[in-house]
């Protein structure tokens, strides 16, 4: 496991895992199906060039977990998605999970702060 993206106070992060389950007939779907696609060159090298490049690589899942203070209970998963092939850098382009799971963190953050903030103002008007 990795963390890859850890918010200041530490109450969300993301982690990256080996996908130890993932199905190499999965990953392909129907990208080197010569009915699916009649029209790219070399498509039997290119599956086989995919296939080198996960075993190389290795394939990886991402999980969202938020802090739960709870005694005995720690980080708790709340979203993830797998098979992703290499491992994230910044420049990942294929990983888009990683920056989808990076807006949900500020939209929560942004939530809790607007719950806040109402129920401040809703103390302050009695």
């Amino acid at each position: 496991m990795r963390v890859i993206f850890e918010t200041p106070d530490k109450m969300y992060r993301i982690t990256e895992h080996p996908d130890l389950d993932y199905d190499l007939d999965n990953l392909k779907g129907d990208c080197f199906n010569p009915e699916v696609c009649p029209d790219i060159p070399n498509l039997k090298a290119k599956e086989l060039a995919f296939e080198a490049l996960v075993e190389r690589e290795g394939v990886f899942g991402y999980q969202l977990e938020r802090w739960d203070a709870t005694p005995g209970r720690g980080y708790e998963t709340i979203d993830s998605c797998w098979g992703f092939v290499g491992m994230y850098t910044d420049s990942s382009d294929s990983h888009y999970i990683v920056d989808e799971m990076k807006n949900t963190i500020e939209t929560l953050i942004a939530d809790k702060t607007i719950s806040r903030m109402v129920s401040y103002n809703e103390r302050d008007s009695e």
